[in-house]
């Protein structure tokens, strides 16, 4: 057997060329648990200026602990980002980069653990006392800008298992559910019903533009005048990899008692070399994964279909650009919603996203029986829409009633990621070789 062999790299040999590049592999290894609906993170990877990401591979294998409902299936995501470190604390990181010395004197070096240093371990985004805790807020920008609709910011929910809660994503003809405090003009559109009103309902339409109840961005807006721009672009992360997949429960057997119980499991191996990605500025690529039960709504008292009783519901022609004709009010114990316990306001809905989205049906739980555990997990059913109609993020508690028992009620999984990113950082470490 050959010894060990030491290689030492001599300071300045066989230094690069300013045009030349060479390859780095970082492996990131993770072990985690999460909730149904959690944003989890599962690594953090430092990027630096002119570098370029070329491939992103992972491996990891996930399985719940047992669920009450043995039939319907569960979605598991994975999702990298690039977060630019301007983006995390601002003006204190451009003046760490810049501020070579404090005051621009002969001083020590600036260092962001004095103001930034977390006082105390934290285990949620595993950061040492001293650390900057990047992950936590890198994570928080990225559910902020792209996890959150207009208005809201990545804690306008309260958190599952300690991190921010991702949405329900089945499209539904609940997405246009308003409270009627919120719509202006209300009586108008509740009273119209010829094409003389439409200037009420034109009129109405422009106050929910206003209120952001439209579909547009500031960014649409200032295209409408030919201006291409992006006013988020420094601090927007954007997406680099996603990935999913949608498995059904299997039956699993308890060693210590014999009991069959069911589960769900995930294998992924999973790599992308399409795209590429120049990295203009510092920053990290961050790793997280949501898990995605399918869900039905408990807040919902029958279909929508029964509730296309007048003329313009069924969307005639005449009105296919006034999108408020389509509008409709319901009273709080008529209607999709049935009768509301915990909330007397009128709402409305737009029949037009019924044909657009689709609706759910269920005949094993009977409607008022949504805050009922037990119902819930029959058909992974919850308690939603809320009183303040809320219907697109759960609460823990929520998640907690899909599994088996309460205080068993994780996603645990193991993998790693690695990255494949051309740069010109070279290993000049000694380092060893082993033959034989």
């Amino acid at each position: 057997m050959v010894s060990p062999k030491l290689q030492i790299v001599a300071a300045g040999a066989n230094q690069l060329k300013p045009t030349d590049r060479v390859g780095r592999y970082p492996k990131h290894t993770f072990n985690v648990e999460s909730m149904p609906f959690s944003i989890t993170p599962l690594g953090i990877a430092p990027v630096l200026p002119g570098e370029t990401l070329k491939s992103v591979f992972y491996e990891s294998r996930a399985i719940t602990d047992p669920i009450a409902n043995p039939i319907t299936g569960w979605k598991k995501e994975y999702f990298f980002f690039y977060v630019k470190a301007t983006a995390l604390l601002g003006d204190a990181i451009r003046n760490m980069f810049v501020d070579v010395h404090t005051a621009n004197t002969p001083g020590p070096l600036v260092d962001l653990a004095a103001t930034h240093g977390l006082p105390a371990n934290d285990l949620k985004y595993y950061t040492a006392k001293g650390g900057v805790n990047y992950l936590e807020l890198g994570l928080k920008n990225i559910v902020k800008y792209l996890f959150r609709d207009e208005g809201q910011d990545w804690n306008s929910f309260p958190t599952i298992n300690g991190y921010p809660v991702a949405q329900i994503r089945e499209n539904s003809w609940m997405d246009s559910l308003v409270d009627k405090d919120l719509v202006p003009d209300q009586a108008a559109l509740d009273t119209a019903h010829d094409t003389g009103d439409l200037e009420r309902l034109l009129s109405a339409f422009e106050q929910l533009r206003a209120l952001g109840l439209a579909n547009i961005t500031w960014e649409e807006y200032l295209a409408s005048f030919g201006i291409n721009v992006d006013l988020l672009e420094e601090i927007r992360p954007e997406l680099i990899h996603h990935n999913s997949d949608f498995q059904y429960p299997s039956n699993t057997v308890n060693p210590a008692d014999g009991s069959v119980a069911s589960a769900v499991s995930w294998v992924f191996r999973q790599g992308e070399n399409k795209r590429r990605k120049f990295f203009k500025e510092p920053g990290f690529v961050i790793a997280f994964t949501v898990t995605r039960p399918k869900v039905f709504f408990g807040g919902l008292a029958g279909n929508m279909a029964g509730h296309l009783t007048r003329a313009w519901d069924w969307l005639p022609e005449l009105l296919i650009e006034m999108p408020l004709s389509s509008l409709k009010r319901f009273e709080p114990d008529t209607g999709p919603l049935g009768d509301r316990l915990t909330q007397t306001d009128q709402y409305f809905a737009d029949m037009r996203d019924l044909f657009l989205h689709g609706d759910q049906f269920q005949n094993r739980v009977a409607p008022g029986a949504n805050v009922d555990p037990v119902n819930n997990a029959v058909i992974n059913q919850v308690a939603l829409p809320d009183a303040a109609l809320n219907w697109r993020y759960p609460t823990e508690a929520m998640v907690t009633a899909l599994f088996k028992t309460a205080a068993v009620n994780k996603v645990r999984e193991d993998g790693y990621f690695s990255l494949n990113i051309a740069g010109k950082q070279r290993e000049f470490s000694p380092g060893t070789t082993l033959i034989g």
